[in-house]
């Protein structure tokens, strides 16, 4: 059952193409750079700068992720509605809130992934050619970037229960508010 709903909720997210994309490039870049600042942090030792850095995307990440969940449900509120009335429980409604949110997340993360394995590819193939020299070829280590999942996960799970809490009170009426216009 949840696979179904999971499944419709990858649908409903690339339908809203823009707001998709846009969240989607803004949780790529803040995953790449805190886990670039982690990876700072655990390679030359804690600095006070990086932790600040670390500690803002960290906050930008929980005001985004509330942002999206908040849009998500303020958006589709018509088509919750419509969900009610046609006998989907909030239970369903909360699983198809928290595809949306979580196919975003994982789909930054696995560009971030794409871009470093891309990037260690080009570098490598390019220092074995003699044609670039002391060039690290691994920008940020897999562990960074876990960490990093992890913590936007974490987040993410905030952003839920708040959109879960926004779905609850959508009441059923709405559907049928302003049929004729």
């Amino acid at each position: 059952m949840p696979f179904r709903l999971y499944k419709k909720a990858i649908k409903m997210t690339l339908r809203e193409k823009r707001m998709f994309v846009i969240f989607t490039l803004i949780y790529t870049i803040l995953i790449f750079s805190t886990s670039f600042f982690i990876e700072i942090t655990l390679s030359s030792g804690s600095g006070l700068l990086t932790n600040y850095f670390i500690l803002i995307f960290f906050f930008t990440s929980l005001v985004l992720s509330l942002l999206y969940a908040w849009l998500i449900v303020a958006r589709n509120r018509r088509v919750w509605a419509t969900l009610k009335c046609i006998g989907w429980t909030n239970g369903n409604i909360n699983s198809l809130v928290t595809g949306i949110i979580i196919f975003t997340t994982i789909l930054g993360f696995f560009i971030v992934i794409e871009v470093l394995l891309h990037y260690a590819a080009v570098v490598g193939y390019l220092q074995t050619a003699n044609l670039l020299r002391n060039f690290p070829t691994t920008l940020i280590s897999l562990t960074p970037v876990i960490l990093t999942f992890g913590m936007f996960l974490i987040v993410q799970l905030i952003a839920i229960i708040l959109a879960n809490r926004k779905v609850l009170k959508v009441r059923p009426i709405i559907a049928l508010k302003r049929v004729g216009q």
